[in-house]
């Protein structure tokens, strides 16, 4: 497992444990994030900080990384199992997503949503 893989497993572990602090150990001061519940893009660790905040009042996420592709040395696609729930716990959604990572000084600066096509192979 390399590097940039040990960092995107600790994350995903931070993240479903809702460890912000460790979680935001592992991205860059500018973070470069999408806003899944308003559109458009979130910068820097402050504002991410926030939308996880927002976020935890209506939904609990958990994400699970299936697979990892090192798409160039700087960008990893990882194949997601994300599952969503509401705070009582009832299931909104349960799917295998896309997710590319890109990295700067060895750390998460950047995440994109993929669309995944019919003809992947999740």
């Amino acid at each position: 497992m390399s590097p940039a893989e040990r960092l995107l497993t600790l994350l995903f572990e931070a993240y479903n444990h809702r460890d912000f602090a460790v979680f935001s150990a592992g991205l860059h001061p500018q973070i470069d994030w999408p806003d899944q519940t308003r559109g458009g893009r979130l910068v820097g660790l402050e504002a991410l900080e926030a939308y996880w905040a927002r976020n935890d009042e209506i939904i609990r996420v958990e994400v699970t990384p299936i697979r990892f592709e090192r798409l160039a040395d700087d960008l990893i696609r990882v194949h997601v199992n994300q599952v969503v729930r509401n705070l009582a716990g009832g299931l909104w959604s349960d799917l295998e997503v896309l997710h590319d990572y890109s990295f700067r000084d060895g750390l998460v600066s950047r995440l994109d949503l993929i669309a995944a096509s019919a003809d992947d192979d999740l």
